[in-house]
């Protein structure tokens, strides 16, 4: 089951990257966002893998930004231990957001001068 969010991103950790014992390169990002709902707002944790992490280079803290995710849980020596499997992120300030309009400058703040028009 994916599911899909949007939110603020509020923490960027630093990317981690190594070799697996096959020889083949990886990459990991960890994330976190506020997500608003109801009135209510939470943080939620992600981890990048792979191409995500590329993705998620264009991001800033404070950005918009709208995650695809897979919950998942597993065991380890009689301990339960869950994570938020990011499948996809899209950056919303950066990637088609609305920009805020310019403001408007009233006419009697523009500067009379000789320039030709």
């Amino acid at each position: 089951m994916i599911i899909k969010a949007k939110g603020t991103t509020k923490v960027l950790m630093e990317e981690q990257t190594g070799t697996s014992k096959s020889g083949n390169a990886w990459q990991s990002r960890e994330f976190v966002i506020e997500v608003s709902e109801a009135g209510y707002t939470n943080s939620v944790h992600f981890k990048a893998f792979g191409r995500d992490v590329d993705d998620l280079r264009s991001a800033s803290v404070g950005d918009e930004v709208e995650v695809s995710y897979k919950p998942q849980a597993r065991e380890y020596n009689g301990k339960w231990y869950d994570e938020n499997r990011l499948y996809g992120i899209r950056n919303l300030t950066k990637n088609g957001a609305p920009k805020a309009a310019a403001p408007k400058v009233e006419d009697s703040k523009l500067i009379d001068d000789d320039l030709p028009v």
